[in-house]
């Protein structure tokens, strides 16, 4: 028993830091779709304590599930080898509880969210170091990228956007507890966590739709990085498409 615990403390340590990115995009996109019915309806009836526990629960719940459904999915048509694995359910469905469970906390609490964003940058370090170690090996001449290599550069771009929007974030936090013009036009709670990922995804894809903005000088700075990061990511991924692209054979 012993033995098996240690083994499954070893493949958390693993998978959590290449995963808990993933999981915290995955838990953003299934709260704007229940936030309006879990969070505001039902705390209505939930004394706070409850309210600041079941719900982020619910969330994490739903969140490790469907990364779970997901793992087996990329593991079984072999989409990548590294971010996917159904043989670790446990350790991913407990990265995904944990990922949806802190989600929540991102901008409700001005501690919370320094944590959890620090918690997040750390995993983004992490996947930065790993994917500029094989990126030259993708850049080679005449060199063909596999799915699992696309895999990992859609990992590795969610990565950065899950990065971008807890720095905006707390952006917004530090400015208000400074007491001076807020750095975005964002939302509260839960609304201000949805309208920060809606706009790194809007800038970083470069659609730019100027429903939300930045407001001070050190936001307008950060937006710039958000911008040339992107271009470089894309480009980088056109080039490496433009030469085809090698399909593992399909499992029966």
């Amino acid at each position: 028993m012993d033995n098996k615990l240690q083994d499954e403390s070893i493949k958390f340590k693993n998978i959590f830091p290449r995963s808990f990115n993933i999981c915290i995009f995955i838990s953003l996109i299934i709260l704007s779709a229940h936030h309006r019915v879990l969070v505001t309806k039902l705390s209505a009836f939930l004394d706070p304590w409850k309210t600041y526990l079941i719900i982020p629960l619910t969330n994490g719940i739903l969140t490790g599930i469907v990364f779970v459904i997901l793992n087996y999915y990329f593991s079984k048509y072999r989409y990548t080898a590294h971010s996917f694995s159904k043989e670790n359910k446990t350790a991913l469905f407990a990265t995904g509880v944990i990922a949806g469970f802190c989600s929540i906390y991102i901008a409700l609490d001005e501690w919370a969210t320094y944590t959890v964003s620090l918690l997040i940058l750390y995993a983004t370090f992490k996947q930065v170091k790993n994917f500029l170690s094989k990126l030259s090996g993708l850049l080679r001449p005449s060199t063909r990228a596999t799915t699992g290599d696309l895999a990992e550069f859609a990992v590795f771009f969610i990565n950065l956007v899950v990065a971008f929007t807890v720095i905006n974030i707390s952006l917004n936090t530090i400015h208000r507890s400074l007491n001076t013009d807020i750095a975005f036009n964002f939302g509260t709670d839960i609304e201000g966590i949805l309208d920060a990922i809606y706009f790194v995804l809007i800038t970083m894809t470069t659609v730019g739709y100027g429903d939300i903005f930045p407001h001070t000088p050190l936001a307008r700075i950060v937006v710039g990085l958000e911008c040339l990061t992107s271009y470089i990511l894309l480009g980088i991924m056109i080039g490496i498409i433009s030469r085809g692209v090698k399909f593992p054979p399909i499992k029966d």
